[in-house]
């Protein structure tokens, strides 16, 4: 298989990875008793709408919008892509009664997923363009999973880290 035609495989599971990213935040969202849980993962739903729209510009560009239509449309046969949960009820680890800690949780997971995902592209391609797109991506995909990160400390800090007695309070 040519560079070429790697790139366009790992493109086509990036598309199916950015579809599925979008629909587990919107998930996310609307199953969060959070108002800022609800903001913090529709905003990210929306920053993987964006990176389709990234990779439509540049590579619709490049191939032609019919080749492009041909990649999305290829793009299904990686749908059972194990990067983002399909389900937050039915992912190991999650139960009936998933709350935030294990939405973030788990989008902290497929984040990490996504970054070595987009890295691996970056390291097969020869193609200045594509390693700058690649890149950005790596670059916001580090932001989310930083974004996740800190929320999931703000929520998980509940409560007292010490013993008042200790410190003679």
């Amino acid at each position: 298989m040519s560079e070429s035609d790697d790139v366009k495989e790992a493109i086509k599971m990036a598309i199916q990875m950015e579809r599925d990213g979008y629909d587990f935040y919107k998930k996310a969202a609307a199953q969060t008793s959070s108002k800022m849980g609800e903001t913090i993962f529709q905003t990210l739903a929306n920053d993987e709408l964006v990176h389709l729209d990234t990779f439509q510009k540049i590579f619709e560009d490049r191939v032609g919008k019919e080749e492009w239509n041909s990649l999305v449309d290829s793009s299904k046969k990686y749908a059972n892509l194990s990067v983002f949960p399909k389900d937050l009820k039915s992912t190991e680890g999650a139960g009936p009664d998933t709350n935030e800690l294990d939405a973030l949780h788990m989008a902290m997971n497929s984040e990490k997923e996504a970054i070595d995902f987009y890295s691996g592209i970056l390291e097969k391609t020869q193609d200045v363009e594509v390693k700058k797109i690649i890149d950005e991506i790596i670059k916001q995909e580090k932001n989310h999973y930083l974004l996740l990160q800190e929320e999931f400390d703000h929520l998980g800090r509940t409560g007292y880290w010490y013993d008042l007695d200790y410190l003679g309070g």
